[in-house]
């Protein structure tokens, strides 16, 4: 483990909360030098500016308004984000389609360790890429329509955002899921099919196959024979599991 110490701010404003949370970042062994504490927006963005932090823990609900407030005044964001939230499921979605790591109160012991670990292995990557992950979060926190939604990729090294309307379909490769562009690239990232499908079949997608996740709105036609097959937009084909068929057509015709 990189023993680097993380500069890290809190911003929330529960004082019982926040002092709760700078003592176990204190006693979990992480590695992490507790720099400031802020209750507000314009203190948290005075704290900010002065102290030029690693990662701030960021309360979503905030006196003056949100975090997602906070990020839109920063004008330079250069640290990592960890939000800390009451569950809020609209919340919840946009931090999952952006990639950008969250907690829910109460805040557990391991997943707090779990996410700081992940805040330590992205220090590397180049501060454009954490500042395109939060730009991302921003405008899907907006509530833009399904296929005008933004999805963030992570490969080992690099960073992809990508439009959904820019999917054709993605595809299981054991623990690993490799997304399919209209323009002919592939992404694979280290992440089940399974939890894109959770996030994705409410924008539009259907998973058709235990193997692939399809855009719905990628779909020119459906041949029922032989159990089944897909023609997409780029003239690919795949194949339609039989169990899957008939709730495929109802999906289809909800499309319009």
């Amino acid at each position: 483990m990189d023993d680097t110490k993380i500069r890290t701010l809190v911003v929330d404003d529960e004082p019982a909360f926040a002092e709760n949370l700078v003592a176990m970042l204190r006693g979990e062994a992480l590695s992490v030098e507790v720099i400031g504490k802020a209750s507000s927006i314009d203190e948290g963005l005075e704290k900010i500016a002065t102290h030029q932090p690693d990662l701030v823990f960021l309360d979503i609900m905030l006196h003056q308004g949100s975090g997602f407030d906070l990020l839109r005044r920063c004008p330079e964001r250069n640290f990592q984000v960890i939000f800390v939230t009451a569950y809020d499921q609209y919340a919840i979605e946009a931090f999952k389609f952006s990639a950008v790591d969250y907690l829910l109160k109460p805040v557990a012991s391991h997943e707090l360790i779990a996410a700081v670990e992940r805040v330590r292995s992205l220090l590397h990557l180049k501060q454009d890429q954490a500042d395109r992950q939060l730009r991302v979060l921003l405008e899907n926190a907006q509530g833009v329509s399904s296929q005008s939604r933004k999805l963030v990729l992570r490969e080992s090294e690099s960073l992809h955002v990508v439009n959904l309307a820019d999917i054709l379909w993605c595809a299981a490769d054991g623990s690993y899921t490799t997304f399919h562009m209209e323009d002919g690239s592939k992404i694979t990232v280290s992440q089940h099919l399974k939890e894109y499908e959770t996030l994705l079949e409410p924008q539009e997608f259907f998973r058709v196959h235990r193997s692939h996740l399809v855009n719905l709105q990628k779909i020119r036609r459906l041949d029922k024979a032989d159990g089944g097959t897909l023609h997409l937009s780029n003239g690919s084909t795949l194949p339609v599991s039989v169990r899957k068929r008939e709730h495929l057509v109802h999906r289809l015709s909800q499309l319009g």
